[in-house]
């Protein structure tokens, strides 16, 4: 599950040979594709209000050979006045169609602006062919070693720069999913309760879900231990669980097959949610408020009500769940602090689910939503967010601290600070050359300040004429404060005694530009490790880099090397054992205000200065 949409051709090729298996097509309640003729006509069964099911006809127009890979799509009308009205609705995907008592398949697609209620079929032997797949707990996120790292450079990179990871799939926007003019899958309407606009927006563009206000029954997302038993029956309202709590969001759809011993094996919505394949996310039943007719698309208005099990694949054809499957939620509570001392603090208690892109994006959603709902000032204001992340490795549970600090002069850009580093640290603890932590729970907390402590870094410039190995030498630097006032200090800093006739640059920056210098990890702890180990972000960091090179290995940081050990060590057989670096001396000076800019020189320096001796009498 490493991105939302990926499939390939060789699992299209698998589902289309199930779809063909004689065994499916065989079965006698219901109508292969091969037998459906234009002119027929049928009915449909969906949720309109309520939890109870509801009835509308159809008229088979036509079928479509091919019309996506190894599956056919059949065109039909109808002349119910609610759909007449409404037109095809999202929400009702997965409705099961029956002609002459036989299931066809499920209401999956229509057209946007159609004047006409005229709507497509996922053929009910493609879905077969998902139902068919097992659930795959092995290939889920869990917590496994794997045997090595990244090699070479790249694991120093990933060290460093946190995995070279994003917590967020390529931006999608839900119009843009779809050709406008041609048959598109109705989609599952991302019902969300507790959310503000700007984190709505933030997950419509993550998912490429089109949302919709909706509820949570009243109150959170219950557990169905809680609620009376559930039957499940074709054209039942269900919900796909992502968040629960103070808030939800429940992609919905319709049931289209059940079947099972016992009646826990059911097929759904008729096209995929994400297209993740194999999958275990809580699935729920769900209430229908109202239909929201709409020129372009209309919806379903819906609540999920109570966990009743999982959805175990996503896939093209069809969503497999299963009620006799439970699906992990990580607990998420996310503390707003206003910069107004009259508000007192807003805490969110949520749980969301958990997949190795949804969790960090579902996560940074809710603090986006905080900050969106009690931060909307439009002035001057500083954001300190703090990240408590308890997890479990191989080596016993530990909580990862993560903390940020950022300035906005015109207001909390939301977003920002929801792709920060917390969100970044959460997909590299859920995705490593190592293991999968498992989470076991996220704190986050943002307190916002109004105030303006940056300072820009507009030059550097060296007092000294002559630089000589073992030298204190003076730095001035220029700093801008946000008013515009500019001010200039003095910066002392030692040149190692044994770089006379080298060749060295000095780099100032500011602590959030800066990383300090790590072995290359050997095991997830150690990266844990590395991620955390960061320089405050009121502080000033200068370094000065040198010509010679150093080793970072498994073992530590070997930073001072002769030339020929160097290569000796560099080159043992194995192209993961060491990874160059430039070797360095550097000082962290803490500061009142956020350093904003970087400056670098470059300089050669001279022999060690001599002093004569004394004259002895």
């Amino acid at each position: 599950m490493r991105r939302y949409a990926r499939r390939g051709a060789a699992g299209f090729a698998l589902l289309g040979a199930l779809a063909l298996r004689p065994a499916a097509a065989a079965r006698p309640d219901i109508m292969p594709v091969e037998d459906v003729r234009p002119g027929m006509k049928g009915h449909a069964v969906t949720v309109f209000s309520g939890t109870g099911t509801d009835r509308f006809e159809i008229e088979v127009i036509d079928v479509i050979r091919d019309y996506l890979p190894r599956q056919d799509a059949i065109l039909f009308r109808s002349s119910d006045p609610r759909m007449v009205h409404s037109g095809i609705v999202g929400g009702m995907s997965g409705s099961p169609i029956y002609i002459d008592g036989k299931l066809v398949g499920a209401l999956a697609y229509g057209y946007r602006f159609n004047k006409d209620p005229i709507g497509g079929i996922t053929p009910i032997s493609n879905m077969f062919a998902v139902g068919d797949l097992p659930f795959r707990p092995d290939v889920l996120p869990h917590n496994k070693v794997r045997a090595t790292a990244r090699d070479g450079a790249a694991g120093w990179a990933d060290a460093m720069l946190g995995l070279d990871t994003t917590p967020l799939p390529p931006r999608r926007r839900p119009d843009d999913l779809t050709p406008q003019g041609g048959l598109a899958p109705l989609g599952a309407p991302m019902s969300v309760s507790g959310l503000g606009t700007e984190a709505t927006r933030y997950l419509a563009d993550t998912l490429g879900l089109v949302p919709a206000r909706g509820g949570s029954g009243g109150t959170a997302v219950g557990d169905a231990k809680t609620a009376p038993a559930k039957t499940w029956q074709g054209g039942d309202s269900v919900s796909v669980v992502l968040i629960r709590g103070d808030n939800a969001v429940a992609p919905n759809g319709t049931v289209t097959w059940v079947g099972g011993k016992q009646g826990e094996k059911l097929l759904a919505f008729g096209h995929e949610m994400l297209g993740a394949g194999p999958s275990n996310l809580p699935i729920a039943d769900a209430r229908v408020h109202v239909i929201i007719p709409s020129v372009e698309r209309s919806v379903k208005l819906s609540s999920a009500l109570h966990v009743r099990g999982s959805m175990i694949q996503d896939r093209q054809a069809a969503i497999s769940l299963r009620t006799d499957v439970g699906a992990p939620m990580i607990p998420v509570t996310t503390e707003l602090r206003a910069p107004e001392p009259d508000m007192p603090p807003r805490v969110y208690h949520s749980e969301v689910a958990l997949g190795v892109d949804l969790t960090p994006a579902l996560t940074a959603s809710l603090l986006v939503d905080a900050l969106g709902e009690g931060a909307a000032d439009g002035t001057e204001v500083v954001a300190e967010v703090v990240h408590h992340i308890d997890v479990t490795t191989s080596r016993g549970p530990r909580t990862v601290t993560v903390k940020t600090e950022e300035f906005f002069p015109a207001g909390v850009d939301a977003r920002a600070l929801g792709r920060g580093r917390g969100a970044l640290i959460m997909a590299a603890l859920l995705n490593n050359d190592f293991e999968v932590a498992k989470l076991r729970g996220v704190r986050q907390t943002a307190t916002l300040r109004y105030d303006s402590p940056v300072e820009i870094l507009e030059s550097i410039r060296l007092a000294d004429a002559d630089v000589h190995a073992g030298d204190l030498v003076n730095l001035e630097l220029r700093l801008r404060d946000y008013r515009g006032a500019t001010h200039t200090e003095t910066l002392a800093l030692r040149v190692p005694d044994d770089a006379a006739e080298q060749d060295i640059q000095i780099e100032v920056t500011g602590g959030d530009n800066a990383r300090p210098p790590r072995p290359m990890p050997s095991s997830l702890d150690d990266l844990i490790d590395t991620l955390q180990d960061t320089y405050p972000a009121r502080s000033l960091v200068a370094t000065i880099y040198r010509e010679a090179e150093g080793l970072s290995t498994r073992h530590g940081l070997l930073p001072e090397l002769p030339a020929s050990v160097l290569e000796s060590l560099a080159h043992t057989g194995s192209t993961t054992s060491a990874v160059r670096f430039k070797q360095m001396a550097r000082r962290v000076i803490p500061r009142p205000a956020l350093i904003e800019g970087e400056h670098t020189l470059k300089l050669s320096v001279k022999p060690k200065r001599k002093f004569a001796a004394p004259d002895s009498d």
